[in-house]
C-alpha cells in the first residue's frame, strides 16, 4: 500500500540508501539531498519503506515522476510503481505522467515500459554519468492508456 510521505528521515532514508544514491545523480550533482516538503510536492512510499516515488508539476494536467527504490524492491518494482500511479490519477487533477530516464539505466527503463509507459522522445546529451555524456529519454503514460 503507498501512502503520503512527509516524513524527512523516510524519504532521506531511502535515497540515501548506499546502492541508490549513484542511481540519483550525475557526475556534478552533489547529493545531499534534503526533501523539499511543499503542498505541490507529493511522495508516495510503500509500507515497508523501500521505495518512494515524487511526483511534481509541470502544469494543471501533467506530473513528472522519479522513482527510487533500495535493493530489496529491485525487480519487484512494477506493483508498487502500478500503485502509485493508480493513487496519482485517483487522488491529483493530473491526466498525464512523463519520466526522464538515462539511457544507461535499463533496469528503470524496462519497469516504466512494463507498467504502459511509452518512450515519446529523446533529450541528446544531457545527462553525465562516469564522465560520459549520455542521453535522457522521456517517457509518457496517459490516464486514458492504462
Amino acid at each position: 500500500m503507498v501512502k503520503v510521505c512527509t516524513d524527512i528521515p523516510t524519504i532521506q532514508g531511502i535515497l540515501t540508501h548506499p546502492k541508490v544514491r549513484d542511481w540519483l545523480t550525475d557526475d556534478n550533482s552533489s547529493f545531499n539531498y534534503e526533501p523539499v516538503i511543499h503542498p505541490q510536492i507529493i511522495y508516495l512510499v510503500n509500507k515497508e519503506h523501500t521505495g518512494v516515488i515524487r511526483i511534481d508539476p509541470l502544469n494543471s494536467m501533467t506530473c513528472s515522476v522519479h522513482i527510487a527504490t533500495t535493493p530489496e524492491l529491485w525487480g519487484k518494482g512494477a506493483e508498487f510503481a502500478l500503485e502509485a500511479l493508480t493513487w496519482g490519477f485517483k487522488n491529483t487533477q493530473y491526466s498525464k505522467v512523463v519520466a526522464i530516464i538515462p539511457e544507461y539505466n535499463e533496469r528503470t527503463i524496462k519497469l516504466v515500459q512494463k507498467i504502459g509507459f511509452v518512450k515519446e522522445g529523446v533529450i541528446t546529451k544531457s545527462f553525465l554519468k562516469r564522465w560520459k555524456v549520455h542521453n535522457q529519454f522521456l517517457f509518457g503514460l496517459y490516464k486514458g492508456d492504462t
